[in-house]
């Protein structure tokens, strides 16, 4: 026998155990509804002041008025979605450090369909970059047709993304269901959120956005989404997570 053979190597990675202590399971919890919390209202107020407020579609006019008129806060929007970007990374591993233990397989999985999600809306971002470089050079008066476009294409890039998230949250409820870390029934809120985000990806791409349907859809997606995710995160903040044997099975 070597030395080597003899000596016990210490490994760099991380075990985990099979659950956490109750007191930090309570307390990550609360974290993370509170960090959710964080991101519901800066990314709500980036999609609904900015986003919705300032940009008419189909009317390149109007849309570049706003912008520019009210520079400050577009500019505050873009700086919004960049925040919500940040939370969102923390959060994808939040969400991988507490179900590891338990589904590591599903774990990773939802954790790289949210940083998916991160990645793809922050490549729409860009787009808002260039209205503000455009702003910066004193064009983007002349160019509302532009202004327009990036713009929408901002949007679009933002739908694309919703379909990785949509599909982060159903996975997260299948960990929610095998662990009993919250109690079952909590694991419909995430699954009503995200098959609203995937209905609403896919209706952009299969509805014209005339269409009479697309109104509906619409209302139903909002009204299933945000019952979803702000249940969600108010369980999480308000009753945080409680140690419990996992429903282990094939991951």
């Amino acid at each position: 026998m070597t030395l080597s053979e003899s000596v016990p190597v210490p490994s760099s990675r991380r075990e985990f155990p099979d659950t956490w202590p109750p007191a930090e399971m309570k307390s990550i919890g609360r974290l993370t509804g509170a960090l959710y919390l964080l991101l519901a209202i800066i990314g709500g107020a980036a999609y609904f002041l900015v986003s919705e407020t300032l940009i008419v579609h189909g009317d390149a006019a109007a849309t570049t008025q706003n912008i520019v008129s009210h520079e400050p806060l577009f500019r505050a929007g873009v700086a919004a979605w960049l925040v919500t970007a940040l939370i969102d990374v923390v959060l994808a591993y939040l969400f991988y450090w507490i179900f590891a233990p338990a589904t590591p397989m599903l774990a990773l999985v939802s954790m790289v369909f949210r940083l998916a999600y991160v990645a793809v809306h922050a490549a729409a971002l860009t787009r808002l970059f260039d209205i503000i470089t455009l702003i910066d050079q004193g064009a983007a008066t002349a160019n509302p047709d532009q202004i327009l476009f990036l713009a929408e294409a901002h949007l679009n890039g933002f739908m694309v993304s919703l379909l990785f998230f949509g599909v982060h949250l159903i996975l997260l409820a299948a960990m929610i269901a095998r662990t009993g870390y919250m109690p079952r029934l909590i694991a419909i809120l995430p699954v009503l959120a995200g098959l609203a985000y995937l209905a609403d990806t896919f209706a952009l791409a299969l509805l014209p956005s005339t269409s009479a349907i697309s109104g509906y859809i619409d209302l139903a997606v909002t009204m299933m989404a945000s019952l979803g995710e702000v249940g969600f995160l108010l369980w999480l903040l308000f009753a945080g997570l409680k140690t419990a044997t996992p429903n282990r099975g094939p991951d």
